[in-house]
């Protein structure tokens, strides 16, 4: 086995895993571990798709992995702030 096909091995483990605990109700789409396998395994495969070349492969996986990186930073933009910092009353004279 040469090394695109580890992983492209690895790539399916990645969307098999992450889409298997969305339907068993372990993950929702909103999680970021679902969305983190769904980009690993989207890289993944275009990884395996550049030798030999495979254009809807490609064209496909980079399109996944671009929305799969959008999921990740919505989930991460609505993450609410740490409390901000309150600066001390300055006391009055």
């Amino acid at each position: 086995m040469t090394f695109s096909y580890e992983i492209g091995i690895a790539a399916g483990i990645c969307f098999v895993v992450g889409f298997g605990l969305l339907n068993f109700g372990v993950l929702t789409s909103k999680s970021p571990m679902y969305q983190t396998l769904n980009f690993l395994g989207a890289v993944g495969f275009t990884y395996t798709a550049i030798s030999p070349f495979n254009p809807g492969l490609f064209i496909t996986e980079v399109v996944w992995a671009i929305v799969a990186l959008y999921g990740l930073w919505k989930i991460w933009a609505k993450r609410p702030d740490p409390a901000p910092e309150v600066p001390a009353q300055q006391e009055m004279s």
